[in-house]
């Protein structure tokens, strides 16, 4: 495999300027956002009061005093106007950035495959910043090989650069990008899943979205009460059929065929057509067979396994 990239329109870039935005974040979404290394990201969820998802962050911190998070177009709007309602007294500002800061995707075999210029941080979630001021952040995989998203800034001239030099690499396409996202178990909401999940439904807290030392933030008691009181029901799963998946769908299970027994988050194709998601399932059903789309006659759905366990370690 030769370095490919693949162009991220499909994620928004919201910023957060000035002395307190940190702080607008950290009362706001489920991440410590006071004790944070410049060189790394951090995941984050803003939640409603009942606990419930209304969006998904990868947060990094582009400037002094100035943070971005990059979430899915189709809730950034939405999104940007509920952090904006409660910035009150604070030193701080939002925008949409999406128009400023161009998010490309790149992916390689081996750390070996990246230029020089462009080499990756050495862990997942690890942020390096170029020589031309872009940010280049290691993502996690579910095999051997390397993958970044490079966010530039696209009125700079040294940053624009890269863009001249991406396009001259062999193209990814989006779908590809997606099902690498999938089968690294990285789920993303969009408008179609929005405030059906609380954080561990999706293994937020497993894969380091999830503070449960800071303090309070809206919805931070129902993701507290999941945690501790054992709770939890539902996970979220990797799932294939030979049928197309999309967010949103229901999945329904034959030992319970009144109801369904959970939902898909996110889905892509891979290059035979198999279909590949994230789904939220109830625990109890989730390895036992019979899981289908939509009702008990749909397409048949088949179990995979994620690249990480689904208990939190001790």
């Amino acid at each position: 495999m030769s370095l490919s990239f693949c162009p991220l329109d499909g994620f928004s870039v919201l910023r957060v300027s000035g002395p307190q935005g940190a702080d607008l974040l950290h009362a706001q979404l489920s991440q410590d956002f006071q004790h944070w290394p410049a060189d790394q990201a951090r995941l984050a969820a803003l939640l409603n009061p009942q606990g419930r998802m209304l969006a998904d962050f990868i947060a990094l911190q582009w400037a002094p005093e100035q943070i971005v998070l990059l979430l899915d177009a189709s809730i950034a709007a939405s999104v940007l106007q509920r952090l904006r309602m409660f910035v009150l007294r604070l030193k701080c500002t939002l925008d949409d950035a999406s128009a400023q800061l161009q998010r490309h995707g790149l992916l390689g075999a081996s750390p070996a495959d990246f230029p020089a210029h462009l080499a990756p941080p050495t862990r997942p979630w690890g942020v390096r910043r170029l020589e031309s001021g872009a940010l280049l952040l290691r993502l996690p995989q579910a095999d051997e090989a390397v993958r970044c998203l490079l966010l530039s800034d696209a009125s700079q001239p040294a940053q624009q650069a890269h863009q001249t030099e991406l396009t001259a690499l062999p193209a990814l396409p989006v779908s590809e990008w997606a099902l690498q996202d999938i089968r690294a178990g990285l789920p993303h909401i969009t408008l179609a899943t929005q405030q059906l999940f609380v954080p561990q439904m999706l293994n937020l807290e497993l894969i380091g979205g999830v503070s449960f030392k800071k303090g309070c933030y809206p919805g931070q008691e129902v993701v507290a009460r999941s945690q501790y009181r054992g709770t939890l029901k539902r996970r979220t799963y990797l799932v294939s059929s030979a049928a197309p998946l999309q967010a949103g769908q229901e999945l329904v299970h034959e030992t319970d065929p009144g109801q369904p027994c959970g939902v898909v988050v996110n889905a892509a194709p891979d290059h035979t057509g198999r279909y590949w998601a994230l789904a939220e399932l109830k625990i109890a059903l989730a390895e036992q067979p019979g899981l289908h789309l939509g009702d008990v006659s749909g397409p048949a759905i088949d179990i995979g396994a994620l690249p990480y366990a689904l208990t939190a370690p001790a």
